[in-house]
């Protein structure tokens, strides 16, 4: 990993609940976030519930870990939203649900991070950016508050346009969004 160690030495209050669970350095709070278990948390506002939780989604764990690099002035870590094609290739959990619905790719939002222009993500504690890499369509920079909704504006404006340019689809966005919340689960 390139990620920057340096040591978390702000007084804000992710850097504060890192430091109490031991974690002094932001590599460390990385490989601690990434460890953690996939899963949506009660809040999707508030990223600290990734560590009292114990578990976050792709868009919690990356943009606790955003903010905390901002607090401690870790220039060039950066939270990003890609859309990527996802597949029985890129998540074989997903292949009963796509099969279900006789499709073969779904365009799905991803959050991560970028540094020194090098992905980073630590959303499964046993996979990294590399079964989606080459999959993605579409990355933007982002603000950790903007996972909240803007992330679902992205990702259902794509999701329009893909049904627009495929009219092979049977489906429409209201169903699309189901498919793709089914699928969600099986990620659980």
């Amino acid at each position: 990993m390139q990620l920057p160690v340096s040591d978390l030495t702000a007084t804000g209050s992710i850097s504060v609940a890192f430091r109490k669970l031991n974690i002094t350095d932001f590599h460390a709070a990385c490989d601690f976030v990434h460890q953690l278990p996939y899963g949506r948390n009660a809040s999707r506002s508030d990223f600290s519930l990734v560590l009292s939780e114990k578990q976050g989604t792709c868009s919690s764990k990356h943009a606790l870990l955003a903010l905390l690099a901002e607090e401690n002035a870790l220039q060039n870590v950066e939270l990003i939203v890609g859309i990527y094609l996802l597949s029985e290739e890129t998540n074989p959990q997903a292949a009963p649900v796509l099969a279900k619905y006789k499709l073969t790719n779904l365009p799905e939002c991803h959050v991560y991070l970028r540094y020194k222009g090098k992905r980073y993500d630590f959303t499964f504690p046993s996979l990294s950016i590399g079964s989606i890499e080459n999959k993605i369509v579409r990355e933007q920079r982002i603000e950790p508050q903007q996972v909240i909704d803007w992330k679902i504006v992205i990702h259902k404006d794509y999701l329009t346009r893909w049904l627009a340019r495929n009219p092979s689809i049977a489906y429409d966005l209201n169903q699309i969004w189901a498919i793709r919340e089914e699928i969600i689960a099986q990620l659980v």
